[in-house]
């Protein structure tokens, strides 16, 4: 069903540079590198791992602020939750459900997943899947993506850093539908982008790419887990991936934010104030997502 695919892991200044490259706002505090999201709040880059760090690790406060996962629950003042994916080893396609079997067999009949080697192609014929994809969904992230140019930048960067798990999908006819793009960082696959036209999405190329992922995980030693995003508080695309073994997790977290940003958020961005977690109660959630949070046995 697919090619015997490598992946190579990367280190945390390889992975800084490489979200540098693709135009990510990265910055380093002491001996940690920080990803500065929307206006002035501070993410880590590796935002899954804990961390003790001393006051030269933090970036500043300023009139925004930053969150991380800590070590100890007694440290925590705020969660932060994952859709995470592991006992990655003992992924099997004749495990899954037989309506989930049947989609990902009937998409292979269809489409070839296998790594993206040519930047024109990827440029070219990405473009087209973004594009679909952008009309479908109307993706807020990187709008500037949408221009050919900057897309065009995007992916040879992409490309570029070699290390970096970009897989296609390709139709019969050997065209570039979908993309998806991951990265192993330490013990963990971080699945950082999925796009597709639509027509190829409906054809169940994305169920097909996902089987293929995790395949790879599963005969990839050193690989403990796939992070597979952060959860967005019980929507479509978190939905999406628990239906397909996706865990919840929420780990302890620390939550620093200037007076005036948390005023501004929790009056005007209540369901975006609600994902920094802040005085929920500490925990695991199960894997259909019901029930309390409680400590992470990690």
């Amino acid at each position: 069903m697919s090619l015997d695919i490598e992946v190579l892991q990367m280190t945390v200044d390889e992975f800084a540079d490489y979200q540098i490259a693709i135009g990510s706002a990265v910055e380093r505090y002491g001996a940690l590198y920080w990803l500065r999201k929307k206006g002035l709040f501070f993410r880590p880059l590796l935002l899954h791992e804990a961390f003790s760090p001393s006051a030269s690790d933090l970036p500043p406060l300023g009139l925004g602020g930053f969150q991380y996962i800590v070590p100890d629950w007694h440290e925590a003042n705020s969660t932060m939750r994952f859709l995470i994916l592991d006992d990655v080893h003992a992924y099997a396609l004749g495990k899954l459900q037989s309506k989930r079997r049947l989609l990902i067999k009937n998409a292979a009949k269809l489409f070839v997943v296998r790594p993206i080697k040519e930047i024109a192609e990827f440029q070219e014929q990405g473009f087209h899947a973004y594009s679909s994809f952008y009309q479908r969904t109307r993706y807020q992230y990187k709008p500037e993506r949408t221009r050919r140019s900057q897309f065009d930048q995007w992916a040879d960067a992409v490309l570029k850093c070699t290390k970096a798990l970009v897989l296609g999908g390709y139709d019969q006819g050997g065209k570039l539908k979908s993309v998806s793009i991951s990265h192993w960082v330490g013990k963990s696959l971080l699945y950082s982008t999925f796009f597709s036209d639509t027509p190829t999405l409906q054809k169940g190329i994305g169920e097909l790419m996902f089987h293929v992922l995790r395949e790879t995980a599963s005969r990839t030693p050193g690989i403990e887990d796939v992070m597979v995003r952060r959860y967005q508080g019980g929507n479509g695309m978190d939905n999406y991936y628990l239906l397909r073994g996706a865990r919840l997790v929420c780990r302890p977290a620390k939550l620093r934010l200037h007076p005036a940003a948390k005023w501004i958020l929790k009056s005007c961005f209540p369901a975006r104030y609600a994902t920094l977690g802040e005085g929920q109660e500490l925990g695991l959630l199960s894997e259909e997502g019901h029930g309390t949070c409680g400590p992470l046995n990690a």
